[in-house]
C-alpha cells in the first residue's frame, strides 16, 4: 500500500471517529428524578426547581420531577421550608435526593390567667399544629406570615410569624355566650321576639331545640333514622333560622337530647335500655333511654348533629348524655353498666362528637347535672366531672338551685340562697375541671323573679364565666337582663 493510500484511510477513519464524537457530544442526555423530601423524609410537595432564573417545574405529590442533566446552578425552593441550591449531577440510580429543611414554628397558648389551653389550631400558611395539654405546638413547615389560632368556642387569635426562631406565646379567650333556652314551638311561632330581645338586651346567643325530650325532631331532618322511628316533626326551618340570627351576629346552639327518647326506644327496642324482667324498654317515670353503649343509639345523636352543624350552627349541644338515673338490676346495657362502662361510654361519645363536629367548625358542648360539679363520683349516670372536662369544647352543668336537696353546701333552703348555691357550685367546677373546656352554667329562669334570676348571672360573671338561662316553656325573665 502506497504511502498515499495510508494517509487517505487514516483521513477516513479519523473524520469518523469525529464524527462519532460529535453525534455522541449532540445526544440528548438521558433524564432522571429529582426527588425533593423535608427533614425527616416526608415528600414536599409543590417545590420550585429551577436552573439559571428558568422554572424546570413543580415537584408532584410524591415530591418528584424528572428533570435532565446540565451542570447548571439549580435551586429547589418551597413554602415552609428553607430554600437548597447546588449542581446537579446524573446519580448512578435515576434518583437524585434534595432535602430543604423545614421551618418550624413553635409556641404555646394559654388563656388569660395564664392557663395552657389544649387542642387549639394553629394554621401558618398549609401546614397546622395543635397545642398539647402543656399548651404547647410545634408546625412543621409554617409558612410566614399571618398565623391564626382558633379552636371552637374560642375567639380566633391571629398573629404575624416572619419565620424567625424563637417560641411564641398566643393568648386566646373564650366566647363568652349569653343565651336563652327556645324551645321548637317557640322558634316558629315567637322567633322575631327573641331576636328582639338580644337586640335590645346583654343577649348575644340563642339556643334552640332540635330534637326534644318527647325524642321528636324539630327541624326537616334528613337523617333516615328520623322517619324510621317516626321521630320527624318539624316546626321551622333550621337554616332560615340560622341565617336571621346570623344577621345580627348571634352564638347559635343546638340542642340534641341524646339518650332520653320515647320515640325512637319504643321505635326500635335494640337500641333502647332493655329491661329484662317485663321484656320491654325500659322506662322510669315516662322517660325511655337509649343504650349509651350501644354503636347506633350513639350514631343517631352524631348524626343529627352532623346534619345540624352543616347548617350553619356554632355548637351542637347534647343533652341526656347520660344512664338513667333509676334503674333496677334487671335493665340491660349492650356493655354493662359498671362504674367505669359508664364513665367511659360518656366520655368517649363526647370525644367522639369532637372528632365528627370539630372538621365542620362546631363546638361540642353537653349538659350534666349540677350535683357533679362537686360529686366525687359519677351520680351513677356516667357524669364524672374530671372526665366530663377533659373532652370537648364546652361544660354547662345545670345548677338550679331548686334542685338541691337540704344541705347542701350548709344551706337549710338551698333555692332560698340562688346566689350562694351558684357560686360554690362553680367554684368546685373550676377547682376539679381537667382544664380543656369552657364552663358555661345553666341558670334557673323558673319559680324566681328578676332578683333572683339577676343573682345567678352575676354570680357566674363573677367567675368569668357566660351563662343561659333555663325555663322549659321559655318564658325568659326579661327583668333580669341589661339592656343594651
Amino acid at each position: 500500500m502506497s504511502r498515499k493510500t495510508q494517509f487517505r484511510l487514516l483521513v477516513l477513519v479519523t473524520l469518523g471517529w469525529l464524527g462519532w464524537a460529535v453525534w455522541s457530544f449532540m445526544e440528548e442526555p438521558e433524564p432522571f428524578t429529582l426527588r425533593v423530601v423535608d427533614d425527616v423524609g416526608e415528600p414536599v410537595v409543590n417545590a420550585v426547581v429551577a436552573a439559571e432564573g428558568r422554572q424546570l417545574g413543580l415537584t408532584g405529590d410524591s415530591g418528584m420531577l424528572d428533570v435532565a442533566p446540565s451542570g447548571a446552578l439549580v435551586e429547589v425552593s418551597a413554602p415552609g421550608h428553607f430554600s437548597s441550591t447546588f449542581t446537579i449531577t446524573p446519580p448512578d440510580d435515576g434518583v437524585f435526593d434534595v432535602v430543604l429543611k423545614a421551618l418550624m414554628l413553635r409556641g404555646r397558648v394559654v388563656d388569660p390567667d395564664g392557663t395552657p389551653v389544649a387542642g387549639v389550631s394553629v394554621e401558618a400558611g398549609s401546614a397546622v399544629g395543635q397545642s398539647d395539654e402543656d399548651g404547647r405546638f410545634i408546625v412543621r413547615g409554617a409558612e410566614p406570615g399571618t398565623v391564626r389560632v382558633n379552636r371552637p368556642a374560642w375567639q380566633e387569635a391571629t398573629f404575624e410569624w416572619s419565620g424567625g426562631p424563637g417560641e411564641q406565646q398566643i393568648q386566646v379567650e373564650p366566647i363568652i355566650v349569653k343565651a336563652v333556652h327556645v324551645t321548637g314551638e317557640a322558634v316558629e311561632e315567637r322567633l322575631d321576639e327573641f331576636l328582639e330581645m338580644a337586640d335590645t338586651t346583654e343577649l348575644n346567643g340563642l339556643m334552640i331545640d332540635l330534637k326534644a325530650e318527647e325524642g321528636v325532631v324539630l327541624y326537616e331532618s334528613a337523617v333516615p333514622t328520623v322517619a324510621e322511628v317516626g321521630a320527624d316533626r318539624p316546626r321551622y326551618d333550621l337554616a332560615e333560622v340560622v341565617a336571621a340570627a346570623k344577621e345580627r351576629d348571634l352564638y347559635m346552639i343546638g340542642r340534641i337530647v341524646a339518650f332520653q327518647d320515647p320515640v325512637a326506644a319504643r321505635a326500635n327496642p335494640d337500641i333502647a335500655v332493655w329491661d329484662e324482667q317485663t321484656g320491654e324498654p325500659f322506662t322510669s317515670n315516662g322517660q325511655y333511654f337509649l343504650d349509651p353503649t350501644d354503636p347506633d343509639a350513639r350514631k343517631y345523636a352524631l348524626d343529627l348533629a352532623t346534619e345540624a352543624c352543616s347548617m350553619g350552627l356554632d355548637e351542637i349541644q347534647f343533652d341526656y348524655v347520660r344512664f338513667p338515673d333509676v334503674r333496677p338490676e334487671s335493665v340491660h346495657f349492650d356493655a354493662g353498666v359498671s362504674l367505669d362502662v359508664r364513665a367511659e361510654a360518656i366520655r368517649s361519645f363526647i370525644g367522639e362528637a369532637t372528632e365528627v363536629l370539630h372538621p365542620l367548625g362546631c363546638a361540642v358542648g353537653v349538659d350534666v347535672f349540677g350535683f357533679v360539679t362537686t360529686s366525687v363520683d359519677d351520680g351513677g349516670i356516667g357524669q364524672r366531672w374530671e372526665d366530663i372536662t377533659s373532652v370537648g369544647d364546652v361544660v354547662s352543668p345545670m345548677i338550679y338551685p331548686s334542685h338541691y336537696d337540704s344541705g347542701w353546701y350548709g344551706l337549710e333552703d338551698p333555692s332560698a340562697r340562688p346566689d350562694v348555691v351558684a357560686d360554690r357550685a362553680l367554684t368546685d367546677a373550676v377547682a376539679r375541671s381537667a382544664g380543656k373546656v369552657v364552663i358555661r352554667p345553666w341558670l334557673q329562669d323558673f319559680g324566681y323573679n328578676a332578683a333572683q334570676v339577676r343573682q345567678q348571672i352575676e354570680m357566674a360573671e363573677s367567675h368569668g364565666m357566660g351563662w343561659m338561662l333555663w325555663n322549659a316553656m321559655s318564658e325568659v325573665t326579661v327583668a333580669a337582663l341589661e339592656r343594651e
